[in-house]
């Protein structure tokens, strides 16, 4: 299956090891800010896709945010808590190859 030029996988190499074919691992990414970016406190019980959702109209973009937010695993989110929404034009950057 092909990955979408979207995903956060797209572009990465298959790597082989005890007979199982997987995805390379990610690259760490660097965390860059920006003017435009939303400072958001967590209501509730949002989630990450829930506010990619909201912000992006694209629930699969959430680890775009999670990506900005790199010091709490994403399902570690809880009310009161603040995050970085990076904007839309770099959530849905397509990377170069």
């Amino acid at each position: 299956m092909p990955v979408s030029i979207y995903s956060r996988y797209y572009g990465l190499d298959t790597v082989e090891k005890n007979g199982r074919v997987s995805l390379a691992q990610r690259p760490a990414v660097p965390l860059e800010t920006y003017p435009d970016s939303i400072i958001h406190t967590v209501v509730g019980n949002e989630t990450l896709d829930q506010l990619a959702a909201h912000y992006y109209g694209r629930a699969e973009l959430w680890w775009r945010i999670a990506d900005a937010n790199p010091l709490k695993f994403p399902l570690d989110w809880k009310a009161g808590d603040t995050l970085i929404i990076p904007p839309i034009r770099v959530a849905t950057r397509t990377p170069r190859r």
